[in-house]
């Protein structure tokens, strides 16, 4: 087991947004969480990278309790979040975008390379990843140039780079066009032979597509955990969530 949460809790103020999470998360599954809006899926995943400080409970990433690491400590354990907004380099190209993650997570200061060794290292590996992400015809393409499906695959590309044990991709298709919606299942379903992934999305044949497992979030709430075929067939998901979003 790679992620525990244990009865977590979360307040703002006297709205209960997480209400006594438990939650479990093996190596090298791709686990789903869905529910409606304002079901606290955002607030869940902040609170596993450490972006928000939860009230009552425990965060246990391999077998460590990590309630007191921050966000730049969990980042360097390897939990690595994804965001719904694109949070890339507009000015730098692909790769210069790929290198500087890369340099951020091996403290190499990414204008002053120095090290020959170094610079090849980062270029080779920068490369590599760029490869697997499908952008290798854009590397020195500006990321402000790219449309909004390849600025997508991008940052995943940028959370790549910083060598993730879980990987939290918060809504990666939203926006975009069925065929960038394609393209970025079969990027994470190549992702998802080497890497732990949880995924929170409202689209459910991407999640359908996607995950071994998953939860089902309403009112901060776990109200179901299953595989794809128990959660079509659930009539409390049906009635909570599926019924009322109509996919």
């Amino acid at each position: 087991m790679i992620l525990e949460l244990k009865k977590l809790s979360k307040s703002f103020g006297s709205i209960k947004v997480l209400k006594n999470i438990n939650l479990k998360i093996d190596n090298n599954e791709c686990v789903g969480i869905i529910g409606p809006n304002g079901a606290g899926k955002s607030t869940l995943f902040n609170v596993i990278a450490g972006h928000l400080k939860h009230d009552i409970g425990d965060v246990i990433y391999k077998n460590i309790n990590i309630n007191n690491k921050s966000n730049e400590q969990r980042a360097r354990f390897g939990i690595v979040q994804s965001f719904q907004k694109n949070s890339m380099f507009p000015e730098m190209t692909v790769l210069e975008s790929i290198m500087l993650a890369i340099s951020h997570r091996l403290n190499i200061t990414f204008q002053l390379f120095t090290n020959l060794n170094s610079n090849i290292r980062i270029l080779n590996e920068a490369f590599e990843i760029i490869k697997n992400i499908g952008l290798d015809k854009y590397s020195n393409s500006r990321s402000d140039a790219l449309s909004y499906g390849l600025q997508r695959q991008l940052e995943i590309g940028i959370a790549i780079a910083c060598s993730p044990t879980l990987l939290l991709l918060d809504e990666p298709t939203a926006g975009m066009s069925p065929l960038e919606t394609k393209n970025i299942i079969r990027l994470i379903k190549n992702l998802s032979k080497n890497y732990t992934i949880v995924i929170v999305e409202h689209d459910m044949e991407v999640i359908y597509n996607l995950a071994h497992r998953i939860y089902v979030l309403d009112r901060g709430k776990i109200i179901f955990n299953g595989e794809s075929e128990e959660i079509k067939n659930s009539k409390l998901v049906q009635d909570k969530y599926l019924g009322i979003e109509n996919v």
